[in-house]
């Protein structure tokens, strides 16, 4: 019934979002922390290649990983215009096999909160796996402080003077229980006032409290465990990220 990142949330994601854009500074603080890294470094949930591509620019050796073949295909086109070369996969993060082991592995901007609870265990094992001994795991969560029941948001963006994408998002739910919540995101592709294509996707959002996703890392193995808000310039922020070392 719905579609979950596929051509026309991928051609938003690439207006909106484009190669190199820093949310709230993530790039910066990213490379910060990973710019000292000699080995391969994957990016978990690398979509358009937003991070992976200036991090390419500047000499590290990032691979990239997504579920999504739309996002990965839009990532190509864009390695191939910033003339940059690099390693892409397509596959499920619980089921990682890539023959390899990378010194750092990263997922930023809240990427893993769109992941559902009941596989997020095998999500960090497949990490863990994947690590060098004294690997490094660098992780965004986000807590939903802004979420409001029932609000609707209508966005309009243009493409060309005939063709523009129309992105309506209605909020759902806030699930205590289940710690979740809930959108319907759609987008129209639109030209000369008239709908060309349709794409509806259910957004759901899971959040984590501090000490619960410390234990979760804990669980898995993981050591050295510590977090940062904000990128360490608003400690206001709904946003944490956590360090782990294999």
């Amino acid at each position: 019934m719905f579609v979950e990142y596929g051509k026309l949330s991928t051609k938003l994601y690439e207006i909106t979002k484009p190669v190199g854009f820093s949310i709230d500074g993530d790039i910066e603080y990213y490379y910060d922390h990973l710019k000292k890294c000699q080995g391969p470094i994957l990016e978990a949930g690398v979509g358009t290649g937003r991070m992976m591509i200036p991090f390419i620019q500047k000499g590290l050796d990032v691979e990239g990983v997504d579920l999504s073949n739309e996002m990965l295909d839009q990532c190509r086109v864009n390695m191939n215009q910033a003339g940059v070369r690099g390693v892409l996969y397509q596959g499920d993060l619980t089921k990682l096999d890539l023959k390899k082991e990378y010194e750092a592995i990263m997922m930023p901007t809240g990427s893993f909160c769109l992941l559902p609870r009941v596989i997020i265990k095998d999500v960090l094992n497949s990490f863990y796996n994947h690590l060098k001994n004294e690997g490094q795991l660098m992780i965004d969560i986000e807590l939903p402080m802004w979420f409001q029941s029932d609000e609707v948001s209508v966005t309009d963006y243009p493409i060309s003077d005939n063709e523009g994408l129309l992105f309506t998002s209605t909020a759902q739910e806030m699930n205590w229980h289940e710690q979740k919540v809930s959108y319907i995101h759609r987008y129209e592709l639109i030209e000369k006032g008239v709908v060309q294509e349709t794409e509806i996707s259910n957004f759901t959002l899971y959040w984590y409290g501090i000490e619960e996703f410390k234990e979760l890392l804990h669980q898995t193995g993981f050591s050295n465990i510590t977090y940062t808000v904000g990128y360490e310039k608003n400690n206001q922020a709904s946003l944490f990220t956590f360090f782990a070392t294999k």
